[in-house]
């Protein structure tokens, strides 16, 4: 189907088409200029947009019941399973690992020590809703888990599945109890928290409780991505140290300061950002103070050095959760939030101490490796709000600033569902999650102006393109997406869109399968086509009706036709968030050396007191903390 990005929905409701502008003062233009620029954009009704879908888009009702089935604790982990697909081909050139991380334990500490340990648990582990103490107040509270998925060639997969051993998730699996619950307050107070997205669902923007470093408010769940790196392995929280884990086996190596980069109370990112003109990995660490924040950009080399490592002052106090790319510049949103001064000294709970103000969000415009040099642009406000942007990729071209992002628009979000399974009805999802939908800004920084154009008013999550042209320009997006047309619904197809082309390739499950992220696989090959979609796209499907997970391949160039390969898992995963794919040549890794890794992982977690021994091959990432934390813990 063929569709023009300019005429698709600003989701609101039974309006005719009709041209909007708004106007920009630019503040702090360094030509003094006051003039407003302006940007026009269309907006057509949900009714109107929804007329156009053809007969081979036919709207799907979500089983949302099998929706909610998808917040399932995972009670016994997977070490390994050496799996062969349920229909299709896994195509020989797909060769490489998938990781995903995502949160899975929702009933707290469920899952029991080994036996040999010297402490056990004087609860064992609790069915998901049996005791409602140890269930978490929203999803992304859960501490997270990593999937494991590798092809090497052979037509088969092995995939494995296992905890992340945080401190946190160590203190609950032993003491079999809820300890962690400083987020709870913020969860409680609803809907009016961030005007509706501090609580949003399935990711809030509220994310960590504001009291930095090891205490029992803020619990680092390692729960929101996984980055593969200079053959390192490791997972991101917003707000904490990530976590190394062993790629083969996926056993917790241990917190990581990175070889010494950060500090033990560094707030370290939940988004990894990958350059692929330099062949960098990017990071951020955001130290928030009352007045203001320093934002620190680090880039490290194919060999996991720091490559650099730039600072930055921030105004106020900025809540930052992504960031984007281009080849001179890091692009990062601040959201206009004010702070009660009072409450953010005690109790620092977020839905007491921020407030979100009705200005526009902020454009800051970093030049990468200039300390302090950056230009900061207001973005035009209209019906959607800009505060919480996930980008998907931004490039620079023609002396524009140009990114991708999804927006999330809270205004029909009105209440906060905190108890397990959470939201069990489409009215259920509607009413607590924000609606969101992909756009492109343009920004001229000379003029200090910001456009901005719907590409697709279809429900869209988890933004991916190919990772060859991170911070290049890009011609496609692939998405998971809604299936009830532009209303609002939770992720179950994926999506491809052409930028340029205008045109868009979707595929549906059934109503009671839910699609994740969809992660671009380039094919493994001597004579590289140079063709952006030239490769495939993975993504972990949930069945909500017999509960079992499967992996999903398709071919890039044609996501209409359906999976080309579908590899049942064995278990059921829960709703992930975000991974990656590594194509790299030691990532072909076979299925008994998976197997030989899986069966030490779980010898040396039975060595008694020693099973959460941190043993690292990345000097200094296998860091004690973790001890630190659980011999002190219960007095920080």
């Amino acid at each position: 189907m063929r569709f023009n990005p300019t005429s698709l929905l600003l989701t609101i409701s039974g309006v005719s088409a009709f041209t909007h502008h708004v106007g920009l003062k630019s503040l702090g233009s360094r030509h003094g200029s006051s003039a407003a620029p302006s940007f026009r954009l269309k907006v057509f009704s949900v009714q109107e947009d929804n007329a156009e879908r053809t007969s081979a888009e036919k709207l799907i009702i979500p089983d949302m019941k099998a929706y909610a089935a998808g917040y399932c604790t995972v009670f016994t982990e997977l070490p390994y399973e050496h799996t062969s697909p349920s229909s299709g081909q896994i195509p020989s050139d797909l060769i490489g690992t998938y990781f995903r991380c995502g949160p899975a334990m929702f009933s707290a500490g469920s899952i029991v020590p080994p036996k040999t340990s010297i402490v056990q648990p004087k609860q064992p582990p609790s069915p998901d809703g049996a005791d409602m103490g140890r269930m978490v107040k929203h999803p992304f509270d859960a501490d997270g888990a990593v999937l494991g998925v590798t092809f090497s060639g052979d037509g088969r997969a092995t995939a494995r599945f296992r905890y992340v051993r945080t401190a946190a998730m160590t203190n609950e699996r032993k003491k079999g109890k809820k300890l962690y619950k400083g987020m709870e307050t913020t969860r409680m107070e609803g809907a009016k928290v961030g005007n509706g997205q501090g609580n949003d669902f399935p990711v809030p923007m509220f994310k960590y409780h504001l009291q930095p470093g090891l205490n029992k408010n803020r619990k680092n769940t390692s729960n929101t991505r996984s980055v593969y790196w200079s053959k390192k392995l490791i997972t991101l929280w917003e707000g904490g140290l990530p976590y190394k884990l062993d790629a083969l086996g996926l056993s917790t190596e241990g917190r990581s300061q990175l070889g010494g980069v950060l500090n033990e109370n560094d707030a370290f990112s939940g988004k990894a950002v990958f350059d692929s003109l330099k062949d960098r990995m990017l990071f951020y660490s955001n130290k928030q103070d009352g007045g203001s924040s320093e934002l620190t950009i680090y880039e490290f080399n194919s060999k996991f050095r720091v490559a650099g490592a730039t600072e930055y002052k921030l105004p106020g106090f900025a809540l930052i959760s992504d960031f984007a790319i281009t080849e001179k510049f890091a692009l990062f949103v601040q959201p206009p939030v004010s702070m009660s001064g009072m409450s953010f000294m005690v109790p620092k709970e977020p839905a007491k101490a921020l407030k979100m103000d009705n200005g526009p969000s902020m454009l800051h415009i970093l030049k990468r490796g200039e300390k302090d040099s950056k230009k900061t642009i207001p973005i035009p406000q209209d019906e959607i709000s800009d505060a919480d942007l996930h980008f998907v990729n931004a490039f620079e071209n023609d002396g524009l600033i140009v990114f991708d992002a999804i927006r999330s628009d809270s205004t029909m979000v009105s209440k906060t569902i905190t108890e397990w399974p959470w939201a069990q009805t489409l009215d259920d999802f509607a009413s607590t999650a924000t609606r969101k939908s992909l756009w492109r800004y343009k920004v001229d920084v000379t003029t200090e102006s910001i456009s901005k154009e719907c590409i697709t008013n279809i429900p869209t999550y988890f933004g991916t393109i190919n990772p060859a042209v991170s911070g290049q320009k890009h011609q496609y997006v692939y998405a998971a997406v809604g299936a009830n047309g532009n209303n609002n619904a939770p992720p179950q197809g994926i999506g491809k869109f052409d930028i340029y082309g205008n045109a868009k390739d979707l595929w549906y499950p059934n109503e009671y399968e839910f699609c994740g992220e969809p992660m671009f696989a380039p094919k493994k090959s001597d004579a590289p086509t140079g063709k952006e979609d030239d490769g495939y796209i993975i993504s972990i499907l949930f069945n909500g009706k017999d509960k079992k997970s499967e992996v999903l391949v398709f071919d890039a160039t044609n996501i209409a036709a359906g999976p080309i390969a579908r590899i049942p898992l064995g278990i059921a995963i829960p709703h992930g968030l975000y991974g990656c794919f590594s194509a790299a040549d030691e990532c072909n890794w076979t299925a008994e050396e998976i197997e030989r890794r899986a069966k030490l992982a779980d010898k040396m977690e039975s060595r008694g007191n020693m099973w959460n021994e941190v043993k690292s091959d990345f000097s200094g990432l296998g860091l004690r903390l973790d001890d630190f934390e659980e011999y002190f813990g219960d007095i920080l």
